[in-house]
C-alpha cells in the first residue's frame, strides 16, 4: 500500500527540518571555527563515531585480521592525519595557553567558570575558560589514542605481543568516546540555547 500525499509531505518536512537545523548548526559553529577547520572538526568526529561503532565487531584470528580490523586501521590512519591537522590548527588560532591556561598559573577565567558550573550555571566558552581546558583534555585523548593506534599497528605488523598496546589503545579511545559525549552534549547545549535566544525566528 502506498502512502497518501499527507504522509510524502510530513516526511518531506522532516527532512527540510533536519537540513534546516543542520545548516543553523554550521552557522553556529562559525563563530568559533573558520570553514577548513569545520570540515576537519566534522571529518574528526565522523571518523571518531565509525571508529568506535567498528570496534564492537572486530575480530583478530589466529590467521590474521578480519575484514572490520582492516577498516579500522585503514580509517585510523585518516584519523591520525585529520586529528592531528584538527590539533594543530586549532593551537595555531588559538595558543596552548587558551587550552592549558594552567600551566602558566592563569587561573582566574577557569575558577569562575568552575564556580559557574557548581552552581549549575550553562558555562559558555570563552579564552582559558572550562569549555577550553575541557577541549584540552580532549585534543590529547585524541592525540594519544592515534599514537597508541600507531603503536598497536607497528606490535603487530612486527609480529610483537599486542596485550599492552592494545590496552592502552583501549583506555584512551574509551576516554575519547566519553570526551566525545560530554563535549558533543554541551555544544549542542549551547547550540539549542543560541537558537532559543539568538537565532532569528520564522
Amino acid at each position: 500500500m502506498n502512502p497518501g500525499p499527507e504522509f510524502r509531505s510530513d516526511c518531506m518536512t522532516v527532512k527540510e527540518k533536519v537540513l534546516a537545523q543542520g545548516a543553523l548548526l554550521w552557522k553556529f559553529l562559525g563563530f568559533f571555527q573558520p570553514p577548513l577547520l569545520r570540515c576537519i572538526h566534522a571529518s574528526v568526529i565522523t571518523l571518531v563515531l565509525l571508529q568506535i561503532l567498528l570496534s564492537f565487531g572486530m575480530v583478530v584470528l589466529p590467521s590474521g585480521l578480519s575484514p572490520l580490523v582492516w577498516i579500522h586501521i585503514i580509517l585510523g590512519m585518516f584519523l591520525c592525519v585529520f586529528g592531528v591537522t584538527l590539533v594543530v590548527l586549532s593551537v595555531k588560532k588559538r595558543g596552548l595557553r587558551n587550552f592549558f591556561p594552567y600551566l602558566w598559573g592563569d587561573n582566574d577565567q577557569l575558577i569562575k567558570d568552575l564556580r559557574a558550573a557548581a552552581q549549575f550555571k550553562v558555562v559558555g566558552p570563552r579564552p582559558k575558560g572550562l569549555p577550553a581546558c575541557v577541549q584540552g583534555l580532549g585534543m590529547w585523548a585524541l592525540l594519544l589514542t592515534v599514537a597508541s593506534g600507531l603503536w598497536w599497528f607497528d606490535n603487530w605488523s612486527n609480529h610483537r605481543s599486542l596485550l599492552t598496546a592494545y590496552s592502552v589503545h583501549k583506555f584512551f579511545a574509551w576516554s575519547l568516546a566519553l570526551y566525545l559525549l560530554g563535549h558533543g552534549g554541551m555544544g549542542l547545549a549551547h547550540f539549542a540555547i543560541w537558537q532559543k535566544k539568538v537565532a532569528p525566528k520564522k
